[in-house]
Order: C-alpha cells, then structure tokens, then sequence
C-alpha cells in the first residue's frame, strides 16, 4: 500500500499542532511523527479525498500560519522510512520493542522483537504505548484474546507471552496479516502439539460472530470503533474485557456512551499526549 506523507509546518507550533492532529485523525489520517517546527501526517494514498485534506486546505490562519507539502511513499519504500527512525521502545521499565538489527536490552522482564514492515504498532505511537501498558497492568493467565487490526502483532504477541491462550489476530491488509505472523514466529515459538500460540487471519469485525473471547483488544481509528464496539460486546465472554485506542480524549464521551448502549460497564481510562484509552467490562 502507498502511503501520503504530508510535511506540516506551523508558526506558533502549539497548541495549532495539537488541534490539527485531531481533526485529521477524525479525518482518517492513521499516524503521526513530531517534527520542530510542526509534524509530518500518514495516510494511504486510496484514502485521500478532497474531504480528508479539509482541515488543512480550510485552515484557519488565525490560529497560526501553516505550510505543507505531501509526497508519495510508494510500499516498498515503508520499511526504510520506518527503520531510518525506529529506536528500541521501553514501556513501564517492563517492556522492551526493538527490531532485528536492535541488540537487546538488558533487564527487561519481556522482550519483542518487531520488524514493522508497513504495519502499525511499534511502540512509538503513544496508542500502541498506552495498550502495552495496560496489557501489563492485566492478569492473562489462561485467558482468550482477540487483537482486531493487529497490525504488527505487537498487541495480541504480549498477551501470549503474559500467558494467554488461543490469542488470534485481524487486519484487513494482507501486508500487516504477513507482518503479523512473521513477527509471530520471531517472538513465540510452536508448542510441542506444533500449534502457534497466536494466529493470524485477514479481515474485519465480521469474522467475530460465532467466536468469544475473554479480552478483546482494538487500537483502531475511532469511525471503525462506533461502528463495530456492538459485534465487539457481543464477541465478549461474560466479565470479559473490552480495551480501545486510536482515539483523542474529545472522542471518549461518544464512545463511553456508544459502549454503554452495548451493554458494557465502563472500567478506566489513560491517556497519553491527548491520545486515549478506554477500558470496559462485560457485565
């Protein structure tokens, strides 16, 4: 998949940087990266219409002068961009997420070893931050996990390490669903019976009816949140946990409410540089 790189520059930077990475994440922008003087936006390319861009084409100049640029990053070229600034993450003073080419970092309870490929989840967003947290916050033992759009796997590749079983993994790409298992055969070797301790498949929250699970996990934007949180309520086990992300703090009333109307009890909440998570029980 191609991908537009918008370069974004603003003069005050913040708070206009802050408000811009809102309305285009509700825009359907996927990621961002901090730049000095402002931060450069994602977003595949089959994804951009004359809507998607409006936050930056109707810009208010009153609230600060914007530049911006955009280029394509053809699929091939993804893996380059993200090794060029891909640093080991730690998380909690736990948890350890480098690549292949990263050496290991010393005293860390749990160790990921990730290659990004064209996928998202390495740690560096504060949303894939936040669900590890969480995860490790979480007691998994013997308990049966959904990671919806896995991306790299990260997610539901904790979850097996901190000792949960029959995990499962979605995406819609067939380059992340690829990742995905890649990453899972680097991280979790096959049990004596030769089954991994994850899989991975392709697809949407429609592959959900019929399953059930104890967690299921969705750091996804917040329009595939609404409208999938009802099939997620139902795929829950009784006292089954529902973590989201992918999301600001301004979306959490809706999707608390959206959540409720399921049936759900809402549970906790953190939050990191304005991006949210949400966690709730099944009741």
């Amino acid at each position: 998949m191609d991908y537009y790189e918008y370069t974004i520059e603003l003069k005050p930077r913040m708070p206009a940087a802050d408000l811009l990475v809102t309305e285009l994440g509700e825009s359907g922008f996927e990621s961002f990266e901090d730049t000095p003087l402002g931060f450069k936006a994602y977003i595949p390319v089959s994804a951009v219409t004359t809507e998607t861009i409006l936050p930056l084409t109707n810009w208010d100049e009153n609230i600060a002068q914007l530049l911006y640029t955009a280029c394509i990053i053809p699929g091939q070229n993804w893996n380059s961009v993200w090794e060029s600034n891909f640093q080991p993450v730690v998380v909690a003073d736990r948890c350890v997420i480098r690549a292949p080419f990263h050496e290991p970092v010393p005293g860390m309870e749990y160790e990921l070893v990730i290659a990004p490929q064209m996928s998202f989840g390495t740690g560096h967003h504060e949303t894939t931050a936040l669900m590890v947290e969480k995860l490790l916050t979480m007691e998994l033992a013997g308990q049966t996990v959904m990671d919806m759009g896995c991306g790299t796997g990260v997610l539901g590749i904790l979850a097996a390490k901190r000792g949960a079983v029959g995990v499962q993994g979605i995406d819609t790409e067939d380059n992340a669903v690829e990742n995905a298992q890649e990453n899972v055969a680097r991280n979790l070797p096959p049990a004596a019976s030769g089954m991994s301790a994850m899989s991975v498949e392709k697809g949407d929250e429609r592959l959900l009816p019929g399953r059930r699970f104890n967690l299921i996990l969705a750091n996804i934007n917040k329009n595939v949140l609404r409208a999938s949180l009802p099939l997620y309520a139902d795929a829950l086990e009784m006292n089954g946990n529902l973590v989201l992300s992918g999301f600001f703090v301004t979306d959490e009333q809706e999707l608390k409410e959206i959540a409720t109307g399921c049936g759900l009890i809402f549970a906790a909440n953190a939050s990191k540089n304005n991006w949210s998570l949400l966690h709730f029980i099944k009741k």
